[in-house]
């Protein structure tokens, strides 16, 4: 679905934006690529939609080359802007409209998709409220469904989710899923939605790829220590064990971190105090995306 190879976008000042990146989409994927800002995220996305001519390398969409067609992937990629843009003398249901329209379509099937849109991004009691009354992230939500409503083949999101309440985040990725686009690339920040909802992940720093993958082998790379924290009715108990099995732990009142090199020892050490103590709580971090992430971006930046 997509194909980027050895991309490479420098300015006349010597600055590079990216250097060598290469990328694929499969058909039936959601791809995330994350990374700090500054690091190279938006302008890779300008140069999918064919908004930037890279110096050098390949990109092709659904089999068009992008870098000398841009022209022909219109209409076909829907796209979510990082900007919350606002049409404010329009309501919510004419900026859709207007969408449509471009496509051709008229009178009653135009309605009907309009409110199948709204009602898909949860913004079907908005219908008649104009640009200015919306929130910023309603704002975005009127976004989405104008990047969806074509029932384009290729959704590329540029933070879809920034300043959307939690309650209408799960509507936006229903509607994503929803879509029927068979292909997407997220940029975002939120680690958590990243590791929900996408098949592979693109780690960026500094204009390059450091790490790819599925969300767990990316957190399974930097071989993190497994965390275990707990409180017990017994907290000298606790600590005495502890001291005894020689774990590395640290105590804040009632409650003990103790760190482990591999999750099956934490889970020994958790079934042996909770033999002879009663716990009050139990928190288990084993190696995650989250983790992962901030230790290959260290890592990236030192390099």
């Amino acid at each position: 679905m997509i194909e980027v190879a050895d991309l490479t976008k420098e300015y006349p000042n010597g600055t590079r934006a990216n250097a060598g990146l290469s990328l694929t989409v499969n058909e039936g994927e959601i791809v995330g690529v994350i990374g700090p800002n500054g690091a190279g995220k938006t302008t890779l996305i300008r140069q999918l939609l064919g908004l930037l001519k890279p110096t050098s390398g390949r990109i092709r969409i659904l089999g068009c080359d992008v870098v000398s067609h841009p022209h022909m992937i219109k209409g076909r990629v829907g796209y979510v802007p990082q900007a919350p843009l606002t049409y404010p003398s329009l309501t919510v249901a004419e900026v859709i409209s207007f969408v449509l329209g471009l496509k051709g379509l008229r009178g009653a099937g135009l309605r009907e998709r309009v409110m199948e849109t709204l009602t898909l991004v949860g913004l079907e009691q908005s219908a008649g409220s104009f640009g200015y009354q919306l929130s910023r992230g309603m704002a975005r939500l009127v976004l989405l469904g104008m990047a969806i409503c074509q029932n384009p083949p290729v959704l590329i999101l540029d933070e879809p989710t920034a300043m959307v309440d939690i309650e209408r985040k799960e509507r936006v990725w229903h509607a994503i899923t929803a879509s029927g686009a068979r292909a997407v690339v997220l940029a975002s920040h939120d680690i958590h939605e990243v590791r929900e909802h996408c098949t592979r992940v693109y780690l960026m720093v500094g204009g390059k790829f450091i790490a790819e993958g599925p969300p767990h082998e990316i957190a399974a790379l930097t071989r993190l220590s497994t965390v275990l924290t707990i409180v017990a009715d017994d907290s000298q108990r606790v600590e005495e064990l502890l001291v005894e099995s020689g774990d590395m732990f640290r105590r804040k009142g009632d409650v003990f971190e103790i760190v482990f090199p591999e999750l099956v020892m934490a889970l020994s050490r958790l079934e042996l105090i909770r033999q002879g103590i009663a716990l009050r709580y139990v928190h288990l971090e084993a190696p995650s995306l989250e983790r992962a992430v901030k230790q290959l971006l260290l890592e990236g930046r030192v390099q």
